[in-house]
């Protein structure tokens, strides 16, 4: 692993977070705000976060770096415990429908009245408001389906699919850590706290507006934003390389050296690959398929053409461990890879606890000293 100065507390140190969410949308976010150095503690019912129980590790990659505590919501007792941890807090991040803070009693208007300063982060699958979708159930891909995100393909031959990665998720999550830190920075400012209302259907179709053009328009068929040479194609062992020859420079270059093996590629009718897409599309996959992954990217060696071999999560923890890097971080068994943005040259998340046992936490969670 890198070198880790455990001593450096973080940006956010003395930010107080309190992360009442579950599965990966609100877990993330404060994890974000725990690995740049806030004090962030988990609060879970009494059956526990049911991102614990989920397929693919929900719980653990999205709670590092928090203290836990289990209150019962549903209860005075827990009530009143909940909302004594709140008045001290500095942000508040919760992802139940709308609605049902309100009838816990831990609301933003409960917690307010307590904690005028709060940042109260919600982040809903379509937001507070009151539109027909506020209470109908969801999940990434629901949201993905209704932002518009889903309309556009990512490959020349396919139709739309969903990302192998939670895009609704992180990237509402994403979202609410830009609002939580701008809102902390507004109050310094104004001297009181406010509601964040993170939709992760807007926050989607704020993304699928980048496809959308200046009008926000998908026409039936509309492969504008793709390439025939912008993909991923497979190789004749097996593997997989992405191809990003959208410049006409890049895709001379790498006609260049597919026309070595498919001849008809040096045809001049592909020198502009907007008039055959189609049968460019087809010729340049085939090429690919008659080598190995290897011997491809001994053709390739610079050739100045944008090439890279698809590879997985685990041969690029594995390199980024080898190399010292401390994107990748260890600790109580667990590998992470934290906040990944550098400053000054450094990785600026830090793993300073794995993600917290149930019972961790006990019955009271003392907040650090700001």
């Amino acid at each position: 692993m890198g070198e880790v100065n455990d001593a450096d507390p973080g940006p956010l140190s003395g930010v107080r977070v309190l992360d009442v969410s579950q599965l990966l949308p609100g877990p993330w976010a404060a994890q974000v705000l725990a690995d740049l150095g806030a004090d962030v503690t988990k609060v879970e019912p009494p059956g526990g976060d049911g991102g614990r129980t989920i397929r693919g590790d929900v719980f653990t990659v999205s709670n590092r770096n928090k203290r836990g505590i289990v209150l019962d919501l549903k209860s005075d007792e827990g009530r009143r415990a909940f909302l004594d941890l709140a008045r001290d807090a500095d942000v508040l991040v919760e992802g139940y429908r709308p609605g049902v803070v309100d009838r816990l009693g831990i609301g933003y208007e409960h917690v307010a009245a307590v904690n005028a300063g709060i940042v109260y982060c919600s982040i809903t699958g379509f937001g507070q408001g009151e539109g027909a979708d506020r209470q109908v159930p969801g999940h990434d891909l629901n949201y993905l389906a209704a932002s518009g995100a889903l309309s556009f393909p990512g490959h020349w031959g396919e139709e739309a699919r969903r990302p192998g990665v939670p895009m609704a998720d992180l990237a509402s999550s994403s979202f609410a850590v830009v609002a939580v830190l701008a809102a902390l920075h507004d109050r310094d400012r104004r001297g009181r706290g406010c509601h964040l209302d993170v939709s992760m259907t807007d926050v989607m179709t704020a993304w699928a507006s980048a496809r959308g053009g200046s009008r926000l328009v998908r026409e039936a068929d509309d492969r504008r934003h793709l390439y025939p040479t912008n993909d991923v194609f497979g190789t004749a062992d097996g593997r997989r390389l992405a191809l990003g020859a959208v410049e006409d420079g890049f895709w001379e270059a790498t006609r260049q050296v597919l026309a070595e093996v498919e001849p008809r590629l040096a045809d001049e009718r592909f020198a502009d690959r907007t008039r055959h897409p189609d049968e460019l599309h087809l010729l340049v996959r085939d090429a690919f398929g008659r080598k190995t992954l290897a011997d491809w990217l001994e053709r390739l060696a610079g050739t100045n053409v944008p090439v890279t071999p698809v590879r997985s999560l685990t041969e690029v923890a594995d390199a980024a461990v080898a190399a010292g890097d401390e994107l990748v971080q260890e600790k109580d068994g667990e590998r992470h890879v934290v906040f990944p943005v550098r400053r000054d040259g450094a990785v600026m998340g830090r793993l300073r606890s794995a993600s917290p046992a149930l019972d961790s936490g006990g019955r009271s969670v003392p907040w650090t000293s700001r």
